[in-house]
């Protein structure tokens, strides 16, 4: 149509750790705020650090082995602050959705249709 403007997200490459013993899915608040993510929720929160209130985010990821950029909720918290190398964490909320291989070896992580 004729002067409707056409969404196109913007790709920024995040590093993720897939982690099958979290339960949902988390973003670090500053990488949040650096994305502008907008906020859909808060809610309590329990992780290894004990029980906080944290904002929920709403993001796409791009999954290339899907060809899929779906929404996602990510949980705020603290990792930049904890000197962690990733920025998001994919636990199994997310990941049973999936099959998921990983190479020991090499690191490498493949995510396919189950």
């Amino acid at each position: 149509m004729a002067g409707v403007p056409t969404f196109r997200p913007t790709l920024k490459r995040v590093r993720a750790l897939i982690d099958t013993g979290a339960g949902g899915e988390c973003i670090d608040d500053t990488q949040a705020h650096t994305l502008v993510l907008p906020v859909a929720d808060e809610d309590w929160m329990s992780s290894v650090g004990g029980r906080h209130w944290a904002a929920i985010y709403v993001a796409r990821i791009y999954i290339p082995s899907l060809n899929r950029l779906p929404f996602q909720r990510f949980t705020g918290v603290k990792l930049e602050e904890g000197n962690q190398w990733h920025r998001v964490i994919m636990g199994r909320k997310f990941l049973r959705q999936y099959r998921v291989s990983y190479d020991g070896g090499t690191g490498a992580v493949e995510i396919v249709e189950d």
